[in-house]
């Protein structure tokens, strides 16, 4: 039971993962029709229909996973809080949401909004996932009563958050190219003249830095805490350090597909491991019934 809960969390961001790359390979259409693809079950195996298709596939195959998972917690007899099940239901209403913006996604022709939408609900979907899966292993989870921590980690995911939703806009409104130097924009440092895309491009990279000083905050406040949130705050770190560095050469490299995969699982599993702290510093105790 423990372990499907993280089974779970594993093949959500598996998933998110994947429909990155049929982003950045330009897949995004390889089933242009929803929920079938080119008006059958079984499309014929060009790269990007297999890329498409394969994310629905993968996509069916987490949503069984997660039902499961929030049926255990909903069949339970006294074993989790109210206020636990409250939060599956949420969560699978949530996913009813995440599954329509998906079939809608394509029938719009991959509007930008629709898709960033898609996105940020597919990160609260995970971090949903990732505190019934502490709850389920460790039953109270909270390892420290740090009020600074809570407050760090929690404002770490707010800030990531918006950073995930600029990267989306980024990607999806093809602006990854819109500021092609760094630091400076275009000619100089500010993006000048201002579009949405040199906007979009040019917040999404200054508050990247905004964020790397963040969790270096955070690394640094965890030093004299226990083991298990030192060690979580250490990963965040170096994921922060390696997005920026990823962040950079991706844009310097020409948007190569492979960078920019990269880049997005790191996204996503930065955000995967501040969750995790928030959980283990106390940030959603109420989510699991405890005061």
């Amino acid at each position: 039971m423990k372990k499907l809960g993280w089974f779970t969390v594993g093949f959500t961001y598996l998933l998110m993962t994947w429909g990155n790359m049929v982003s950045a390979t330009g897949s995004g259409l390889g089933c242009p029709d929803w929920p079938r693809c080119h008006g059958t079950f079984f499309p014929p195996a060009t790269f990007e229909t297999i890329l498409e298709w394969g994310h629905r596939l993968l996509a069916a195959t987490t949503t069984l996973l997660i039902v499961a998972t929030i049926a255990l917690i909903l069949r339970s007899r006294g074993k989790y809080g109210r206020a636990l099940k409250s939060s599956g239901r949420f969560l699978l209403a949530m996913l009813a949401v995440q599954i329509v913006l998906g079939g809608v996604t394509v029938l719009l022709g991959l509007s930008v909004v629709v898709s960033t939408i898609h996105l940020v609900i597919a990160n609260l979907v995970m971090g949903g996932l990732i505190t019934v899966a502490s709850v389920m292993t460790w039953g109270d989870p909270v390892v420290t009563q740090s009020v600074k921590m809570r407050r760090l980690a929690v404002s770490g995911l707010m800030g990531l958050l918006i950073q995930l939703a600029l990267g989306a806009l980024v990607r999806h409104s093809h602006s990854g190219l819109a500021c092609p130097m760094f630091p400076g924009c275009l000619e100089g440092f500010w993006p000048i003249p201002l579009t949405f895309g040199t906007a979009v491009a040019f917040t999404h990279r200054w508050w990247g830095i905004i964020m790397f000083g963040l969790y270096f905050h955070l690394l640094s406040v965890s030093i004299r805490k226990s083991k298990p949130l030192r060690m979580a705050c250490a990963i965040a770190f170096a994921l922060a350090c390696t997005q920026i560095i990823l962040g950079i050469s991706t844009v310097l490299g020409g948007l190569g597909t492979a960078s920019r995969g990269l880049h997005a699982a790191g996204g996503y599993a930065l955000w995967a491991m501040t969750f995790y702290i928030s959980i283990r510093s106390g940030s959603f105790r109420y989510l699991y019934g405890r005061s």
